[in-house]
Parts: C-alpha cells; structure tokens; sequence
C-alpha cells in the first residue's frame, strides 16, 4: 500500500510539472481566443491570426526540445500561413471550403515534423499511420489530463503554503464566475422585476441568452481540451513498437517481369504514336475535321477521354518504374527508353487537352470547373517532367517531389484568383461574340465585383440589369455591420468600388443567357 501510495504521489508531482501548468494555460488562451474570432462570425484576418497563436503557444511549450532546421517540416509554415491569410485576401466560396481541410491537415503533418514524433517518413504511404496516431489516438488519450491538472493544483497547492485561505477563496470566485452568470440570467429572464434591478449593469444579462453562454463555453472547453491533448501528445508521444512482418511489408518488392513489361509498353507505344500523329494534323496542323464536327464538339468529346488515359498511364508508369524487376544493363536501357516515351506521348496528349478545353470555354464560357482543369492538366504536366527526371536518376524520391510540387500548386492556386480570371475572360468573349451567362457571373465571389462594373453602362440593357441586380445583392450584404474579425481584403475592395455606383435592383427580371 505505502509503495502505491508513494507512485500515486510521483504520478501526480509529474503531471503537475510547470512545463504542464503552462500547456494548459497556453490551452485555455487558444480556447478564449478561439470563441472571440470564431464563434457566430465568418472567416477572415481571424484565420491568420488564430494560427499565428497556435504556433505562439506550441513554440513556448516546445522550447528546448525543437530546433529550426532547412527540411520539409518547416518549409510547411510557409504555405500554412500564406493558406490562412487566403481567407482575408479572398473570398472564393471554393477554396474557402477546401482550405478548412487542407490547413489542419498541414498543421497536422507540420507539427509532427517538428516534434520528430514520426516514426516514417513523411513520404512514404506509412506516414499516415503518424498523422491518425499523432491526431486521434495521442490526443484522445490526454484529454482528461487538463481537468487532473485542475483537481491537483486544487488538493496539493490549496491545502499547503503561507496563503492556504487566500487560495481556496480566488479559486472560489474563478468557479463562482460563470455559475453566477448563467443563474443571473435564468433570474432575469424569470422575473421582469429582478431583470429590471440588473437593467443597469452591462447589457451581458439581457442581450446575451443561456443558450450562447452555453455554446460558448461548450466551444472554449473543447478546444481548450482538444488543443491540450494534441501539444501534450506531440511532446510526450505514447511509445510506440513496429510489428516486424509490417517492417518487411514495406520493402521494395518487384514482382513484375520486365519482359512482360517491356511488351506490354512498346504496344502502348506504338498507339499513343499514332493518336499524337492525328493530334498534330488536326489541333497543331490546322488540317479539317471529319464531316459533322465543329471545333466545340470535337474538344468535348475528346477532353475527358484524354484525361483518363493520362491518369491510366501515370498508374502505368508508377507501377512499372516502382516494382518491375531489374535486367541486364540492355533491358534496364530498354525500359528507361519506353517509360520516357510513354511520358513524351502523355505530355502531348495534356497539350491536346489543353487545346480542347481551350476551344470549348471559346464556344461555352468559362468556370470554376474549366479553369481548375486547366489548373490540374499543368500540375500533371509538371508530375510528368519530374517523372521522366526519375526514370533517368533513380535516387530521386518520387512521392517525395509529388508532395512538394502538391503543396506548392495548391498555394499558387490559391493566390491565382480563379474568380477574377472567370470573370475577366467571359467579359472578353462576351465583347466578341455577344453571348454571356449574366447569371453565372453574378455568383461569383466579391473578387469579381470590380471586373463586373465594365457591365453596369453596356449597351444590352437586359445583361446590364442582370449585372446590377447581382452587385446590389452583393452591396446589400456588404453593407451589413460586420466584426472586425471578419475583415476581408476582397470585401473591402468590393465595398468600396460598388460605393461609386448608384445601385438598383430590378424585380422579376429575366436572366438573359447564352
């Protein structure tokens, strides 16, 4: 009993280290700074802002134990913040969402790094082993940790030292705070009288509702809790041991024959090298196409075609470069001239997308989906280039460059302005040919706004109407009070180009389309 008693008193002075006291302080800010950017308001420079504490309150808990280092890790605060600081420079709806995914996710992989609580590879497939144990299993298991914190600080530094009493009745008040408010409110919303006596304190008792105070510290507990168990588990990882059979499941295995696969991709070649011939005459060479087609035609129904061979071939090509098995030097020169030909016809056959998609926003328009294609036909581009420097330098990593190259493509999309790109070039072809979807780019975000005002005094009045109608929409909830956590670089721009026009909105107006 006395050595239990005796380990329960170690246990307990360890969690109760400063280092620890101080996470949860750091724990209970970012809950607190969390609910006043957060809560009931929309992101904007509250993003950047968030993430910047997060780093403050991770780097003061982790001094000592990390180092800065030129690697990976800590490239990814880089597209980190330049991510968050998307949401007060832009107002894409799109990337909005896809950036609430992707920045978490990065912080996750980033933290991890740091910390050096991986135990693979960020570029291998294993790696994601480290993420789930680093976000869930880590965390879940130190969430109870904080209220222990508490209940120890409360029994050991209460019931001992000079000011025991003075203690007990600060810790007293801290717990009688938000009890006193919520019974507060309960009284005020029972009793007009009692709500009337408390008229003249701060308009906290009658404009806020037990609800909202319950959802607020609902909000802070959580986020205080979750952000405690994710530092405390990136600095005090649970052990963890490799099962063997895992280590050797993770080999370079080649299972493939290469004369198999030598076969299989001289026949491939031979048509791809005929389908780029015919590209060349009718896209690159200006020849005519068959009777019935217009170029509009022929680039649709090419277009996905095109994409999914693409795909099918960088599966060909990862599969065969990755587990085909060596030859002699004339076999493994062999392969090497194949893979890069295989590369060569994909690439041509991205151009000819390109073009494809290219004819089709001539004769259709452009939008988010169109342009985004565009955007992903060059990133595999680019995946290509790098995989034909792979087929010839064998000690590059390829999942490692494909990573870099992902992150990296995602920023400057990002910061491409999709909208404004949408906006500007369905304007010019609207100036050509006189067909224009006014509905369509009334939805887009506010970055458009300042391309949308070439249309408010052209000379179809039923598109400049519909324009207008769609930017007084905009103005009006622009005009609505907004919190300065809120703050948005694209809405402020938008605001204040449409202040210089005198709006007017239109009821029952048709949209006119192409």
């Amino acid at each position: 009993m006395e050595d239990l008693s005796t380990a329960r008193v170690e246990d307990s002075a360890a969690i109760l280290k400063r280092e620890n006291i101080y996470m949860l302080l750091g724990s209970i800010l970012l809950g607190l700074v969390f609910d006043f950017l957060f809560y009931g308001k929309p992101f904007g420079v509250s993003y950047p802002i968030f993430t910047v504490v997060f780093y403050v309150v991770l780097f003061f808990n982790a001094r000592g134990r990390i180092s800065i280092k030129f690697d990976f890790g800590w490239f990814l605060i880089i597209p980190i913040l330049a991510l968050s600081l998307v949401y007060s420079l832009f107002s894409s709806e799109v990337f909005s969402v896809l950036n609430f995914l992707a920045i978490p996710m990065l912080l996750i992989i980033q933290t991890i790094l740091i910390t050096k609580t991986n135990k693979h590879s960020w570029f291998v497939l294993r790696f994601l082993e480290d993420i789930i144990w680093a976000s869930l299993i880590n965390t879940l298991s130190n969430i109870l940790k904080p209220f222990r914190i508490i209940s120890l600080i409360t029994k050991f530094r209460v019931d001992s030292g000079k000011n025991a009493t003075l203690k007990k009745v600060l810790i007293g008040l801290v717990i009688s705070i938000p009890l006193l408010l919520v019974i507060t409110i309960l009284l005020a919303s029972a009793d007009q009288v009692f709500a009337n006596l408390v008229g003249d304190l701060p308009d906290v008792f009658t404009n806020i509702g037990l609800g909202e105070v319950i959802a607020h510290t609902i909000l802070i507990l959580v986020i205080t809790v979750f952000s405690f168990g994710y530092i405390f588990g990136l600095l005090n990882p649970i052990q963890r041991y490799d099962n063997p059979s895992h280590q050797k499941q993770g080999r370079d295995v080649r299972i493939l024959d290469n004369v198999i696969i030598i076969t299989i991709l001289s026949l491939i070649n031979i048509i791809y090298v005929v389908f780029v011939m015919i590209q060349f005459s009718y896209l690159f060479g200006g020849a005519s196409l068959p009777d019935g087609f217009t170029y509009s035609e022929y680039a649709r129904r090419g277009f996905f075609e095109l994409n999914l061979v693409t795909l099918i071939n960088f599966s060909i090509l990862l599969s065969s470069i990755n587990f085909t098995k060596k030859g002699s030097a004339a076999v493994n020169r062999a392969m090497q001239i194949l893979h890069s030909l295989v590369v060569a016809n994909t690439l041509i056959m991205l151009l000819s997308a390109h073009l494809r998609m290219a004819l089709y926003e001539e004769a259709y328009g452009y939008t988010h989906l169109r342009i985004l294609t565009h955007a992903f036909m060059a990133f595999l581009f680019v995946l290509f280039i790098v995989t034909l420097i792979k087929i010839w330098n064998e000690k590059i990593s390829l999942l490692k460059a494909y990573i870099v190259i992902a992150v990296i493509s995602y920023v400057i999309i990002n910061y491409a302005n999709v909208d404004v790109i949408i906006a500007k070039n369905n304007i010019e072809r609207y100036y050509k040919t006189q067909q224009i979807d006014a509905a369509y780019l009334s939805s887009l975000s506010y970055d458009a706004v300042p391309e949308l005002t070439r249309l408010l005094n052209d000379k179809n009045k039923g598109v400049a109407a519909q324009i207008e109608n769609g930017l007084y929409l905009k103005k009006e909830k622009l005009d609505e009070e907004k919190s300065w956590q809120s703050f948005n670089y694209s809405k402020y721009r938008a605001k204040k180009e449409l202040d210089k026009y005198k709006l007017n909105y239109t009821e029952g107006l048709h949209y006119y389309r192409d």
